[in-house]
């Protein structure tokens, strides 16, 4: 039987008939929008993004490039005399990963065993922290616990940057293999072992207790049942600057890779797509779609990480979607 909703109260009608209907549907739309990654990779005019990034200041997901207006960035550097603040970036210590999910974002499922040189990664992160004050840094792949070494990654990052959260990114897997030296490590240094809540099976219990045992932090992230595709344009159609706007705390987290900074992993991992589907003449990466940390200041290097590269044009917001977690295989349509 269809039961018949009760009558609003007056006091609610009335409120109701003085709030334009447009006007509630905008303030319920920016109510949600830090919860639903469609509302967050809506199409917006230029004007409407400045307006929700810096009056609607929940519209948005914090950027992960700065946290700082570009005015607090300009006095940092001109008036305190203080090097630049970059918010968070990535470096790969693997490329490869044994989870092998579907669409990875970082083509992990795609990478051959590659494992990062410790003594090309203390030369970069040292390069970097000469130029840029860093908030946070993710040690990740990849995943990263398949390097041999990772316990001297963690204790080499922690002596370049002693003011820095530190974090190991894991999909948690293999985290109770890991050997005495690794929990040492983490412990020693405070670097926290963020985990991926992905629906294998994880043995949630046992690595919060060994990380308890341990003295190391323990993160989860969310849920991982869902993940999202940002769609790759291979011929390049979109418009780099509004795709740009859209993928903030999306995909646009800074990556470190070879001395260079690049806004995404899909700028600096792109190879690896086009190598795997033969594509040989589009998803070009040039110069501009990276920033060499050694040859330019910190205010330049944070100049470049605020403003969209040339690649940006090959990322399709409008076919944003979100899909259940699964196990590749390895067809192109899973990022196209």
């Amino acid at each position: 039987m269809t039961q018949t909703p009760e009558p609003e109260s007056g006091m609610r009608a009335a409120a109701k008939a003085l709030v334009p209907a447009s006007l509630r549907d905008a303030l319920r739309t920016a109510a949600l929008r830090p919860y639903d990654l469609t509302l967050v990779t809506k199409r917006q005019s230029a004007f409407a993004y400045w307006f929700s990034k810096h009056v609607l200041r929940l519209y948005y997901p914090p950027s992960v490039v700065s946290r700082e207006t570009a005015l607090q960035r300009w006095s940092a550097v001109h008036v305190r005399h203080e090097k630049p603040t970059l918010f968070h970036f990535d470096v790969h210590i693997t490329d490869h990963c044994n989870l092998n999910c579907k669409g990875c974002g970082h083509f992990s499922n795609l990478c051959k065993p590659n494992y990062l040189d410790l003594e090309a990664f203390v030369s970069d992160v040292e390069a970097i922290a000469e130029k840029l004050h860093m908030e946070q840094i993710y040690l990740l792949g990849g995943e990263p616990l398949l390097h041999p070494r990772v316990a001297e990654f963690i204790r080499e990052a922690r002596r370049i940057l002693p003011d820095t959260r530190i974090y190991v990114v894991t999909n948690g897997s293999i985290v109770m293999r890991q050997d005495d030296e690794f929990w040492h490590a983490m412990a020693e240094t405070k670097t926290i072992l963020m985990c991926d809540a992905y629906p294998i099976g994880l043995p949630v219990d046992e690595i919060d207790a060994k990380a308890a045992d341990s003295g190391v932090a323990v993160e989860w992230t969310d849920e991982r049942s869902l993940f999202f595709k940002v769609p790759i344009d291979i011929e390049g159609r979109q418009d780099a600057a509004d795709s740009y706007r859209r993928c903030s705390g999306i995909n646009n987290c800074p990556m470190y890779k070879d001395g260079r900074l690049y806004p995404c992993a899909y700028t600096s991992y792109i190879e690896v797509f086009k190598e795997r589907f033969e594509i040989t003449d589009a998803l070009e990466v040039t110069e501009a779609d990276s920033i060499a940390v050694r040859e330019h200041t910190g205010e330049e290097l944070m100049r470049f990480m605020t403003r969209p590269v040339p690649f940006c044009r090959h990322c399709d917001f409008d076919r944003f979607v979100m899909y259940e977690w699964g196990r590749t295989e390895r067809t192109i349509e899973e990022w196209t």
